[in-house]
C-alpha cells in the first residue's frame, strides 16, 4: 500500500504489488469465512423482518458473530426480541443463528445512520465492533460496548456477561406493538449460489 509514495516503483512492479494485495485479501477473507461457516453452517437464502414486534427488545451492530450469539443465548426465556442492525443484517442466514426464537430481524439501515435510529429504537443497544458515533443523550444510558469499541461514558462490557444490556432491555418501554409487515432476503452467500449454478435457477 506504500508502494506509490515510492517514485522508484516502475508500473510493472506497482502492478505486481497490486495483484499481491489482492491474493492477501482473499486469503484473508478465506479464513473469516471458514470461521464462520465452521461455527455456524453455510448461510441459506432467508427472509428477514424489517419491522418490529411488540415486546422488548436488543439491537446488536457492529460485526461480531459471537457477540451475537452470546446475546442470543443469555435472553432466552427472558421475552426479548434481538434485533440486527448496519453490517449485522447477513447474520440471518446462518443456520446455527436461526435456530434462537427470539432472533427476530433487522432494525434500521447502515452505521452512519445510527444517531437517527438509535433514538427511535425503544431497547438496549450493543455495539460490538468499531463502528459508533457519539451516542445522543436520548439513548446514551441504553446503549452498551464490547470488544475494541468503546466510548467515554458509555458502559463497556468486558467480560461477556451481558446482564447490563438486558437490564436495560427490560427497563425500556419495548415496541408497544407489532410494525408495519417488510422483509429482505439475505443469506446469499458463495455456498448458497455455487450450489445452483449448473441448475439454470440462478438464471
Amino acid at each position: 500500500l506504500a508502494a506509490p509514495l515510492k517514485k522508484s516503483v516502475d508500473t510493472n512492479a506497482f502492478v505486481g504489488l497490486v495483484f499481491t494485495c489482492g491474493e492477501i485479501n482473499i486469503g484473508a477473507m478465506k479464513l473469516l469465512d471458514a470461521g464462520h461457516t465452521e461455527r455456524y453452517g453455510n448461510p441459506t437464502p432467508t427472509k428477514v423482518p424489517l419491522g418490529h414486534k411488540e415486546g422488548k427488545a436488543i439491537l446488536v451492530s457492529g460485526h461480531d458473530l459471537i457477540d451475537l450469539e452470546e446475546i442470543l443465548k443469555q435472553t432466552q426465556g427472558k421475552g426479548i426480541n434481538v434485533y440486527t442492525h448496519g453490517e449485522m443484517l447477513p447474520t440471518h442466514g446462518y443456520p446455527e443463528l436461526k435456530k434462537y426464537p427470539n432472533f427476530y430481524g433487522h432494525f434500521g439501515t447502515a452505521w452512519q445512520n445510527q444517531q437517527k435510529e438509535f433514538a427511535q429504537f425503544p431497547g438496549a443497544i450493543l455495539m460490538t465492533t468499531n463502528c459508533i458515533q457519539q451516542p445522543k443523550p436520548s439513548y446514551k444510558n441504553r446503549i452498551f460496548t464490547t470488544g475494541l469499541v468503546a466510548w467515554p461514558g458509555v458502559t463497556h462490557i468486558a467480560d461477556k456477561d451481558f446482564t447490563p444490556v438486558i437490564e436495560a432491555s427490560l427497563a425500556a418501554d419495548g415496541f408497544a406493538e407489532d410494525g408495519q409487515e417488510q422483509s429482505i432476503l439475505t443469506g446469499f452467500g458463495h455456498n448458497a449460489v455455487l450450489g445452483v449454478a449448473d441448475s439454470g435457477a440462478a438464471s
